[in-house]
C-alpha cells in the first residue's frame, strides 16, 4: 500500500533582484523543511517508508527575467510489511 501527501509551502517572502529591482515571492526553505520533517516521521510512525520527495514548482518570466520555485512537495511512502 502506497501514500502521497502533497506539503505546500505556506510562508512566502518578497525580495528584490539586486540590479534591476523587480520584486519577487521567496519559499522560506525552513519553514518548508520542518513540514516535510512533520510529514516524514508521521510517515515513520504510520509504518510508511519514504519513497521519494518530488518537487512541484512554479515560476514566472518578466522582461527576460524570470525564477522557479518549489511551490510544494509529493511525498510518497510504501506502507512496510509487518513482521
Amino acid at each position: 500500500m502506497y501514500k502521497t501527501i502533497a506539503v505546500h509551502a505556506r510562508s512566502t517572502y518578497w525580495t528584490s533582484f539586486p540590479i534591476s529591482g523587480e520584486e519577487y515571492s521567496v519559499v522560506d526553505a525552513n519553514d518548508l523543511a520542518k513540514e516535510v520533517e512533520n510529514v516524514c516521521n508521521t510517515f515513520a510512525k504510520e509504518g510508511y517508508e519514504v519513497m521519494s520527495i518530488t518537487p512541484i514548482t512554479s515560476g514566472s518570466v518578466t522582461n527576460g527575467n524570470g525564477y522557479i520555485q518549489a511551490e510544494s512537495v509529493l511525498i510518497t511512502g510504501k506502507k512496510l510489511a509487518k513482521g
